[in-house]
């Protein structure tokens, strides 16, 4: 091969957490493939460009098994072959089997998964582990005014990052459960304050508050202002019943905050207790409160697992977590190189990165554009998002990325 292997990376979202996965892998290997990242959203929009991209590629990965949805209208011999990423399994869907029967390789991201996705598959398919990592540059300690995000002077503050909404997949992030902790933490620390990173959480605030406990919640967040809602808390309290990562355990480590976990995705391989944080079983409200309380008790505690917890997340850092991928793709390349047409790419596929700009922007423009018509969100809150997930894009990316939207084939020029 004269070129260097054309690789499709198929996120959800452009702009969170499967998204950023997605760039870190074009940080990563960019200078070893053509890596083209097109989200769901605008695949689905633009069957013509998939159909014009089919032909001339190596490899599709599918960064979660939802991504396959947008495969299905197209012959399966006519695909190249495909890896697909499970993060977890909430119950075993659809999805996760149309993953096992169309990939030629799986990828998960702990052992534990790659154990369950093995049963599932009966060796059919390989199963490769790629771990979760963190940008460990982007998230470090912050020196923050103790007022921001509404917090109030000499409060011990216990938080939860994401959305209301990260809930509704069969309450599998176990905010019930955060919630119980919460309100007996509140009775044992009279100074707790309970911070929610996200919207969606107005319900919940009125319960606190109406259990007497100090609560406020940020709304939508922007990821520069992650950094700084990390070192906000005393601990991050994390309460899910399952998860891959979560990548914001990794997070908040990464900026020396107390995580106190349940024993789910990564934690057991990443958490010893009392040393870099602390884990117990799922629903074990108990020894989470327990955790909660010591972690309370000694500020020079706090600070030597909130030192040592960065030190060993370091060890997930993208460049290193991202390094099992490599075989993983040269095998997929390898299983293309046979049988691969001689069909010359479309001129547009010869500018990845101005792919990968416009399709971020045509991305955000279809994620915010349609809550704003249908009121679902404010013009201003939405003008909000916009402008966040447009962050680093010019004039010319943005009118790319509408120009993919609506069809025209202007993109790359």
């Amino acid at each position: 091969m004269n070129r260097k292997p054309r690789i499709l990376l198929i996120p959800n979202l452009a702009w969170w957490i499967i998204g950023e996965m997605g760039k870190q892998i074009i940080a990563r290997f960019g200078h070893q493939y053509d890596l083209y990242f097109f989200p769901e959203e605008i695949l689905a929009r633009r069957p013509d460009m998939l159909r014009a991209m089919l032909p001339s590629l190596d490899a599709i990965h599918c960064l979660n098994e939802s991504a396959l949805d947008v495969l299905k209208g197209f012959d399966a011999a006519a695909l190249p072959p495909i890896a697909t990423w499970i993060h977890h399994v909430t119950s075993w869907s659809a999805n996760h089997q149309a993953a096992v029967d169309r990939s030629a390789a799986l990828i998960t991201c702990t052992r534990g998964w790659k154990d369950y996705l093995d049963i599932h598959t009966s060796g059919r398919v390989p199963v490769t582990v790629v771990p979760h990592g963190v940008d460990a540059q982007a998230f470090q300690r912050r020196k923050i005014k103790p007022q921001r995000f509404g917090i109030p002077q000499g409060k011990f503050v216990i938080g939860f990052i994401g959305s209301k909404a990260s809930d509704h997949d069969g309450g599998r992030k176990g905010t019930d459960v955060f919630f119980d902790v919460a309100i007996q933490a509140g009775k044992r620390i009279p100074h707790l304050h309970v911070l929610f990173g996200g919207p969606g959480w107005e319900k919940e605030l009125a319960l606190l508050h109406a259990e007497g406990v100090s609560a406020s919640a940020t709304g939508y967040i922007r990821k520069a202002d992650l950094p700084a809602l990390y070192s906000a808390l005393d601990v991050y309290l994390m309460t899910s019943r399952v998860e891959g990562g979560p990548c914001t355990v990794f997070e908040a480590m990464a900026c020396e905050t107390v995580v106190v976990a349940t024993k789910v995705g990564a934690v057991p391989e990443l958490i010893v207790d009392g040393v870099n944080g602390f884990s117990t079983e799922v629903d074990d409200r108990e020894s989470l409160l327990a955790a909660v309380l010591r972690t309370e008790q000694s500020a020079q505690m706090k600070k030597e697992i909130g030192r040592r917890a960065r030190a060993d997340v370091l060890q997930r850092s993208w460049p290193v977590a991202l390094n099992p991928l490599e075989a993983v793709y040269d095998a997929l390349v390898a299983q293309r190189t046979d049988t691969s047409p001689t069909t010359p790419a479309p001129a547009w596929m010869n500018s990845p990165q101005v792919l990968l700009r416009a399709s971020c922007a045509a991305d955000a423009l279809t994620t915010v554009l349609p809550d704003i018509r249908s009121g679902s969100t404010t013009l201003r809150k939405g003008a909000a998002q916009l402008h966040e997930m447009l962050h680093g894009q010019s004039l010319l990316d943005i009118a790319r990325g509408a120009n993919m939207i609506w069809g025209r084939r202007s993109y790359t020029r």
